[in-house]
C-alpha cells in the first residue's frame, strides 16, 4: 500500500461506525476502555472534549488504521497521545509511521487547542521510543517500573515490571516562569533545554505556614501504579506526604509517582520532605498544570527492574543513570 493511496482524517458521525471494527479486529472484546466499541460513546467523548481521533482509509476506502488524543493530565489544554492500531496486513505501508506523524502536524492539532502531546512509550523496546524522537517529541521522565510486564501477553518482556519514559511535544507557549528545586537544577536544565523558552528559578521560597495542599490522583490498580498531581502546597505538605506514603502500602501500589507544580515558589523545600520519604528524581512533566510538573517517584516493596529498561536517546540513558545514582543517595 503506497503512502499515496492512504487518508486520514477525523472521526465524525460519517466514519465513526468503522472505529469498532478496528479494535475488535485486533483485540477482540478485550480493549480495557469500552467506549471504543460503541459508536456513539466515541462521538459523545469527542462532542465532549475528551476525545480527538483520526482514522485511516485504504485506496478502496477500507478503514486501515486508527490513532487518537485524549486527557489525562490536570491541565486541560494537554493531550496524551496512544491507541495507536494498524489493521494485519496493513502493516507492510508506512501505515504506523504516518499516524504517529498525524497529530505532530499543526494543520491536525485539535479545534480546541493544545499546549502539547504527551505519550509514555514502553522500555522494553524500542520502536515506540524510537518513533516519538523521529516525530519531533523530546525524552522528559523515566518512570520506573509503571506496567506490569504480564500486561504484554504476545510480546512480553523478561522483567516483571516494565519502565514507561515520558515523552513530550509542545504546541503552544509556556507561563514565563518555572521554580525548579535546587536540588535537582542541573538536570532539570538539561530536560527543559529543547522547550521553549521560559526562565527557570531556583524554588527557594519557605514552605507554606497556613493552608492545604491540593492534588488529584489517578490509581492504575491493574499496573499498581498510582500518580498524584500536587497543584498547591499548604502548611499540611509533611503530613500529606507521610499519609500518601501508608496508603501506597496498603493499597499494595509498586510504583508510587508525585508530579509536583513548577509554577509554585517552594519546590525546593517541598522536594526535601519528600526525599527525606525516600523520593527520587523521575524527570519533568512538561505542561502538565499549564506549567511544567516535577516528577519524583518511589519503588515500593522491591528493587527496580533496570535490567529490561531499554532506552533509545542519548538524553533517556543520561536521565537513566541520574535516577540510580539519586535512589540510592535517598535510600543510602
Amino acid at each position: 500500500m503506497a503512502d499515496q493511496d492512504i487518508i486520514i482524517k477525523k472521526v465524525d458521525q460519517s466514519c465513526v461506525a468503522a472505529v469498532p471494527g478496528l479494535f475488535r479486529a485486533i483485540y477482540g472484546d478485550a480493549f480495557p476502555v469500552q467506549y471504543v466499541y460503541h459508536a456513539d460513546l466515541i462521538m459523545a467523548e469527542i462532542e465532549g472534549g475528551r476525545l480527538d481521533a483520526s482514522i485511516a482509509f485504504d485506496a478502496v476506502g477500507n478503514p486501515a488504521g486508527y490513532i487518537a488524543l485524549y486527557k489525562n493530565a490536570p491541565n486541560p489544554q494537554l493531550w496524551e497521545g496512544g491507541n495507536l492500531l494498524v489493521l494485519p496486513g496493513s502493516a507492510g505501508s508506512n501505515l504506523a509511521w504516518l499516524l504517529l506523524q498525524h497529530y505532530a502536524q499543526p494543520e491536525n492539532i485539535p479545534a480546541t487547542g493544545s499546549d502539547g502531546i504527551f505519550g509514555e512509550a514502553v522500555c522494553h523496546h524500542y520502536f515506540t521510543q524510537m518513533g516519538g524522537v523521529k516525530c519531533g517529541f523530546g525524552d522528559y521522565a523515566l518512570m520506573l517500573d509503571q506496567v506490569n510486564g504480564a500486561s504484554f501477553q504476545e510480546h512480553g518482556p523478561e522483567t516483571e515490571r516494565v519502565a514507561c519514559l515520558l515523552q513530550f511535544l509542545e504546541q503552544s507557549d509556556p507561563p514565563d516562569l518555572c521554580y525548579l528545586p535546587e536540588q535537582y537544577l542541573e538536570p532539570l536544565q538539561k530536560l527543559l533545554t529543547p522547550l521553549r523558552p521560559r526562565t527557570a528559578l531556583p524554588g527557594s521560597a519557605p514552605l507554606p505556614l497556613t493552608g492545604e495542599t491540593a492534588s488529584s490522583d489517578v490509581w492504575f490498580s491493574d499496573a499498581g501504579t498510582w500518580r498524584i498531581s500536587v497543584s498547591s502546597l499548604g502548611a499540611n505538605w509533611p503530613a500529606f506526604l507521610d499519609q500518601l506514603l501508608e496508603q501506597a502500602r496498603q493499597r499494595q501500589a509498586v510504583s508510587l509517582q508525585v508530579v509536583l507544580s513548577a509554577g509554585l515558589d517552594c519546590t525546593t523545600a517541598a522536594v526535601q520532605e519528600m526525599r527525606q520519604r525516600g523520593f527520587f528524581l523521575g524527570g519533568l512533566f512538561p505542561r502538565w498544570f499549564g506549567s511544567d510538573g516535577i516528577a519524583l517517584q518511589q519503588v515500593l516493596g522491591k528493587e527496580p527492574d533496570y535490567d529490561g529498561i531499554k532506552l533509545y536517546s542519548p538524553v533517556a540513558r543520561e536521565l537513566l543513570g541520574f535516577i540510580q545514582t539519586d535512589r540510592k543517595s535517598v535510600l543510602g
